[in-house]
Protein backbone atom coordinates (compact mmCIF):
# COMPACT_ATOMS: atom_id res chain seq x y z
CA UNK A 1 0.00 0.00 0.00
CA UNK A 2 1.22 3.81 -0.76
CA UNK A 3 0.69 6.31 0.95
CA UNK A 4 -1.86 8.26 3.99
CA UNK A 5 -3.47 10.94 1.84
CA UNK A 6 -5.69 13.35 3.85
CA UNK A 7 -8.77 15.52 2.56
CA UNK A 8 -10.28 18.17 4.88
CA UNK A 9 -13.97 18.49 4.78
CA UNK A 10 -14.63 20.11 7.62
CA UNK A 11 -16.11 23.25 5.54
CA UNK A 12 -17.94 21.55 3.03
CA UNK A 13 -21.55 22.86 2.77
CA UNK A 14 -24.35 21.49 1.30
CA UNK A 15 -27.61 23.34 0.58
CA UNK A 16 -31.09 21.68 -0.23
CA UNK A 17 -31.51 17.99 -2.36
CA UNK A 18 -28.03 16.42 -3.12
CA UNK A 19 -27.64 13.76 -5.53
CA UNK A 20 -24.55 11.24 -4.76
CA UNK A 21 -23.42 9.01 -7.85
CA UNK A 22 -21.77 6.46 -7.05
CA UNK A 23 -22.27 2.52 -6.68
CA UNK A 24 -20.41 2.02 -3.58
CA UNK A 25 -21.15 4.73 -1.02
CA UNK A 26 -18.48 5.45 1.56
CA UNK A 27 -20.95 7.22 3.57
CA UNK A 28 -18.91 10.58 3.28
CA UNK A 29 -21.58 12.21 1.62
CA UNK A 30 -23.94 11.32 3.87
CA UNK A 31 -22.05 12.53 6.84
CA UNK A 32 -21.50 15.79 5.56
CA UNK A 33 -24.86 15.94 4.68
CA UNK A 34 -26.45 14.99 8.30
CA UNK A 35 -24.41 17.56 9.85
CA UNK A 36 -26.33 20.68 7.93
CA UNK A 37 -28.76 22.89 10.24
CA UNK A 38 -31.15 22.57 7.16
CA UNK A 39 -33.41 19.25 6.32
CA UNK A 40 -31.66 17.58 3.34
CA UNK A 41 -32.39 15.21 1.09
CA UNK A 42 -29.93 13.16 0.12
CA UNK A 43 -30.26 9.91 -3.28
CA UNK A 44 -27.70 8.15 -4.30
CA UNK A 45 -27.94 7.59 -7.73
CA UNK A 46 -27.21 3.78 -9.59
CA UNK A 47 -27.94 1.96 -12.31
CA UNK A 48 -30.92 0.88 -10.60
CA UNK A 49 -32.07 4.40 -9.97
CA UNK A 50 -32.37 6.17 -13.00
CA UNK A 51 -35.54 5.95 -13.97
CA UNK A 52 -36.63 7.29 -10.53
CA UNK A 53 -34.70 10.80 -10.80
CA UNK A 54 -36.37 11.67 -14.30
CA UNK A 55 -38.75 14.03 -12.61
CA UNK A 56 -36.20 15.08 -9.50
CA UNK A 57 -34.09 18.61 -9.55
CA UNK A 58 -31.20 18.48 -6.98
CA UNK A 59 -29.47 21.52 -5.43
CA UNK A 60 -26.30 19.45 -5.29
CA UNK A 61 -24.78 17.02 -6.78
CA UNK A 62 -21.21 15.02 -5.49
CA UNK A 63 -18.87 12.35 -7.00
CA UNK A 64 -16.58 10.58 -4.72
CA UNK A 65 -14.12 8.95 -5.97
CA UNK A 66 -16.47 8.02 -8.73
CA UNK A 67 -15.26 9.28 -12.23
CA UNK A 68 -11.49 7.56 -12.19
CA UNK A 69 -13.79 4.26 -12.52
CA UNK A 70 -15.05 5.37 -15.94
CA UNK A 71 -13.14 4.23 -18.81
CA UNK A 72 -13.08 6.95 -21.64
CA UNK A 73 -13.87 10.48 -22.23
CA UNK A 74 -16.77 9.78 -23.73
CA UNK A 75 -18.89 8.13 -21.07
CA UNK A 76 -17.86 10.73 -18.52
CA UNK A 77 -18.86 13.15 -20.81
CA UNK A 78 -22.15 11.63 -21.36
CA UNK A 79 -22.54 10.88 -17.19
CA UNK A 80 -21.92 14.40 -16.35
CA UNK A 81 -24.43 15.50 -19.29
CA UNK A 82 -27.07 13.35 -17.87
CA UNK A 83 -26.45 14.40 -14.12
CA UNK A 84 -26.30 18.21 -15.64
CA UNK A 85 -30.23 17.35 -16.35
CA UNK A 86 -30.95 16.70 -12.81
CA UNK A 87 -29.23 19.79 -11.34
CA UNK A 88 -31.19 22.99 -10.82
CA UNK A 89 -30.25 25.90 -12.40
CA UNK A 90 -27.60 27.85 -10.56
CA UNK A 91 -27.06 24.36 -9.05
CA UNK A 92 -23.60 23.06 -7.51
CA UNK A 93 -21.48 19.77 -8.28
CA UNK A 94 -18.67 18.93 -6.58
CA UNK A 95 -15.97 16.07 -7.59
CA UNK A 96 -13.13 14.80 -5.07
CA UNK A 97 -11.10 11.90 -7.08
CA UNK A 98 -7.72 10.91 -8.01
CA UNK A 99 -4.90 12.33 -10.60
CA UNK A 100 -3.83 8.88 -11.87
CA UNK A 101 -1.91 8.21 -15.84
CA UNK A 102 -2.11 5.56 -18.06
CA UNK A 103 0.11 2.71 -16.81
CA UNK A 104 0.32 3.58 -13.39
CA UNK A 105 -1.98 2.14 -9.85
CA UNK A 106 -3.55 3.86 -7.40
CA UNK A 107 -3.14 2.35 -3.80
CA UNK A 108 -3.47 4.58 -0.99
CA UNK A 109 -5.45 4.96 2.53
CA UNK A 110 -7.36 8.09 1.83
CA UNK A 111 -8.23 9.84 6.03
CA UNK A 112 -11.36 12.31 5.46
CA UNK A 113 -11.64 15.00 7.86
CA UNK A 114 -15.29 15.55 8.60
CA UNK A 115 -17.25 18.40 10.70
CA UNK A 116 -17.23 18.19 14.50
CA UNK A 117 -13.76 16.30 14.70
CA UNK A 118 -14.57 13.03 12.60
CA UNK A 119 -12.68 11.00 10.68
CA UNK A 120 -13.59 8.46 8.12
CA UNK A 121 -10.66 6.04 6.70
CA UNK A 122 -10.68 3.43 4.04
CA UNK A 123 -8.09 2.33 1.68
CA UNK A 124 -9.10 3.37 -1.99
CA UNK A 125 -7.93 1.28 -5.32
CA UNK A 126 -7.53 1.64 -8.62
CA UNK A 127 -5.07 -1.11 -10.54
CA UNK A 128 -6.28 -1.50 -13.82
CA UNK A 129 -3.64 0.11 -16.00
CA UNK A 130 -5.64 0.74 -18.71
CA UNK A 131 -7.52 3.56 -16.54
CA UNK A 132 -6.53 7.29 -16.75
CA UNK A 133 -8.32 9.89 -14.67
CA UNK A 134 -6.91 13.59 -13.78
CA UNK A 135 -8.21 17.10 -13.08
CA UNK A 136 -7.36 18.79 -16.64
CA UNK A 137 -9.82 15.80 -18.55
CA UNK A 138 -12.68 16.30 -15.62
CA UNK A 139 -12.63 20.27 -16.05
CA UNK A 140 -12.61 20.03 -19.74
CA UNK A 141 -15.68 18.29 -19.63
CA UNK A 142 -17.23 19.99 -17.46
CA UNK A 143 -16.60 23.73 -18.67
CA UNK A 144 -19.37 22.85 -21.04
CA UNK A 145 -22.00 22.27 -18.44
CA UNK A 146 -21.01 24.48 -15.28
CA UNK A 147 -19.00 27.58 -14.69
CA UNK A 148 -15.56 26.22 -12.84
CA UNK A 149 -15.89 27.77 -9.13
CA UNK A 150 -12.97 26.56 -7.51
CA UNK A 151 -10.19 23.50 -8.03
CA UNK A 152 -7.65 22.09 -5.97
CA UNK A 153 -5.09 19.75 -6.62
CA UNK A 154 -2.52 17.76 -3.88
CA UNK A 155 -0.37 14.27 -3.89
CA UNK A 156 -2.46 11.98 -5.90
CA UNK A 157 -6.08 13.83 -5.35
CA UNK A 158 -8.05 17.01 -6.77
CA UNK A 159 -11.09 18.57 -5.67
CA UNK A 160 -13.45 20.44 -8.14
CA UNK A 161 -16.55 22.83 -7.40
CA UNK A 162 -18.47 24.43 -10.53
CA UNK A 163 -21.94 25.74 -10.97
CA UNK A 164 -24.52 24.76 -13.38
CA UNK A 165 -24.37 27.02 -17.00
CA UNK A 166 -27.97 27.94 -17.89
CA UNK A 167 -28.96 25.62 -20.31
CA UNK A 168 -29.55 27.54 -24.10
CA UNK A 169 -33.16 27.66 -23.78
CA UNK A 170 -32.94 29.17 -20.58
CA UNK A 171 -30.46 31.96 -21.72
CA UNK A 172 -33.21 32.77 -25.03
CA UNK A 173 -35.88 32.58 -22.09
CA UNK A 174 -34.52 35.66 -20.33
CA UNK A 175 -33.21 37.53 -23.01
CA UNK A 176 -36.96 37.34 -24.50
CA UNK A 177 -38.18 38.07 -20.77
CA UNK A 178 -35.93 41.10 -20.14
CA UNK A 179 -37.12 42.33 -24.31
CA UNK A 180 -40.22 43.22 -22.97
CA UNK A 181 -40.90 47.31 -23.09
CA UNK A 182 -42.27 47.93 -19.75
CA UNK A 183 -43.38 51.39 -20.06
CA UNK A 184 -46.80 51.10 -22.24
Amino acid sequence: MGKTLVINLENIIFQGDILDVGEKNLGIIYNISKEAKDEISLDYVSSDSKVELKDRKYDACTFFFELNKIWTSLEKERLIREISSYIKESGEIFIWDINKERGKIFNNKIKVILQNEKVKEFTFKNLNILLNSNIEEIKKILEKYFEIEETKAWEDVFFIRGKKLKTKAEVEENINYEGINYSD
